[in-house]
C-alpha cells in the first residue's frame, strides 16, 4: 500500500534508479530476474540488479514514517485462481486501514497483476466490497495491469514477494543444509540468493497474512 502523497516521489525516484543501471525501459523489473543472467534486460549484469533492488527498498525510508507497507499472504493452493478471489479480499479486509475524512481523502486505486484465469469483472466483484466496507470510493474499477515500466506499485509487490517466496523455498529445503561446510555454503548458488535475499527483505517490515483457503488446509 502507497500513500497517494508519497507515489509521485517515489515513482520518478525508482525510475531513476533503473535509468542509473542501464535498464531498458521496455522490460519490466521483476524479481524472478533479480538473480537470472538470461531474463530480463539481460545487458545488465546481477551486481548491478541486486544494487539496484537495495535502493528500490531504500526508498521506503521516510523521515517520519513509512512510504510504503508491505503485506505478504502465505498460504499452499491446489487451486490458485479460486485462493486468489478469497485471498486477497481477506487480506484487504485485515489490513486496510479505514478511509480518512475529508474531500478527496476517500479515494483509492487497487491495481494488481495481470492474470489470464481472472477476469478483470471477476476481480472488481471480489475486491471492491472490500474497500467500499472501509469507507472508501474506488478510482473507476480495481485495474488488471500488464505490469511495465510505469507500473511502479506492482513492481514492488512483485520484488518483495518474490523474496519472501524465495525465502520460505530455501530454508525450508532442509537437504541443501545437511553436511555442508562453511566453504561449500559460500560457494552454493542457492544459499547465497538465500542470503541476498534476507539482506534485501531486512530493508523493510513485512507483514504476514495466513489467508483462509478451501482448496487446501494451511500447515
Amino acid at each position: 500500500m502507497i500513500n497517494a502523497r508519497f507515489y509521485p516521489a517515489i515513482k520518478q525516484e525508482a525510475q531513476g534508479i533503473l535509468e542509473k543501471i542501464g535498464w531498458n525501459p521496455s522490460v519490466e523489473f521483476k524479481g524472478s530476474y533479480l538473480f537470472s543472467k538470461s531474463c530480463g534486460c539481460t545487458e545488465v549484469e546481477i551486481e548491478k540488479r541486486v544494487l539496484a533492488a537495495h535502493q528500490l527498498l531504500d526508498l521506503n525510508i521516510a523521515q517520519s514514517n513509512r512510504r510504503m507497507i508491505f503485506h505478504y499472504g502465505r498460504l499452499k493452493s491446489k487451486n490458485q485462481r479460486d485462493d486468489y478471489l478469497h485471498g486477497v479480499p481477506g487480506l484487504l479486509n485485515k489490513v486496510l486501514p479505514h478511509a480518512l475524512k475529508g474531500a478527496g481523502k476517500n479515494l483509492i486505486s487497487i491495481n494488481c497483476d495481470e492474470r489470464d484465469d481472472i477476469t478483470v469483472t471477476e476481480l472488481h466483484k471480489y475486491i471492491s466490497p472490500c474497500a467500499i466496507k472501509k469507507g472508501y470510493v474506488v478510482l473507476e474499477n480495481v485495474v488488471r495491469a500488464k505490469s511495465n515500466f510505469d507500473t511502479i506499485g506492482i513492481m514492488y509487490a512483485d520484488l518483495v514477494s518474490y523474496l519472501a517466496g524465495r525465502i520460505d523455498t530455501i530454508s525450508n529445503d532442509s537437504e541443501l543444509f545437511e553436511g555442508i561446510t562453511e566453504e561449500q555454503l559460500n560457494q552454493n548458488g542457492k544459499i547465497r540468493k538465500l542470503k541476498s535475499s534476507k539482506e534485501l527483505i531486512s530493508k523493510i517490515k513485512l507483514n504476514l497474512y495466513r489467508p483462509k483457503n478451501k482448496s487446501v488446509r494451511t500447515a
